[in-house]
C-alpha cells in the first residue's frame, strides 16, 4: 500500500523520483525501491518524504484507508490467546510480515496495536488481538 500511495501522490503533484530524491536527500534508487515495494523507509525517512510531498505520514503510509480484501476475511480464532504473531497480523492485513515488524519497530501511525522491543540479540513483538481488531477493523476471535 505504501508504494502505491507514494507513486499516486508523486503523480498527483507532478514530482519525479529524481526531484523527490533531491528534496529528501535519499537516492533515486531508494525512491524506486519504495515505489516497487522492495524496501520500506525508516520513520525519519518517512517523515522526510511526507514533508517533501506535503502530506501527512498517515496518508503516505495509507493507514487512513482500509485495504479492500480480495477475499472475505474470516475472523481468526485464537482459542483463548490474547495476542497475535506478526505473521498472523500480516496475513490478516494482506501484507508481508516485515511490513508489520517495521511498522511496530518504527512506531508508524496506525500500528498502536502492539509493540516491539529490542533485546540484546533480536527484536521481540507483541500484538494485542483486541487492539488490532479495534484499530484495523479486522475481526479476531479470542
Amino acid at each position: 500500500m505504501f508504494g502505491k500511495n507514494l507513486k499516486r501522490i508523486m503523480e498527483e503533484r507532478g514530482i519525479t523520483g529524481t526531484a523527490l530524491a533531491q528534496e529528501t536527500g535519499c537516492s533515486k534508487a531508494s525512491i524506486s525501491q519504495y515505489i516497487n515495494g522492495i524496501n520500506l523507509p525508516s520513520r525519519g525517512r518517512l517523515e522526510s518524504l511526507a514533508t517533501a510531498l506535503g502530506v501527512s505520514m498517515e496518508e503516505l503510509i495509507g493507514v487512513e484507508e482500509r485495504p479492500e480484501p480480495v477475499r472475505e476475511i474470516k475472523p481468526l480464532q485464537l482459542f483463548g490467546r490474547q495476542t497475535l504473531t506478526c505473521r498472523e497480523a500480516a496475513k490478516l492485513m494482506g501484507k508481508h510480515e516485515n511490513y508489520v515488524r517495521q511498522g511496530l519497530r518504527e512506531h508508524w501511525p496506525g500500528f498502536e496495536f502492539g509493540s516491539a522491543v529490542k533485546t540484546s540479540t533480536k527484536w521481540s513483538y507483541c500484538i494485542y488481538a483486541n487492539k488490532f481488531s479495534e484499530i484495523t477493523g479486522i475481526p479476531v476471535n479470542i
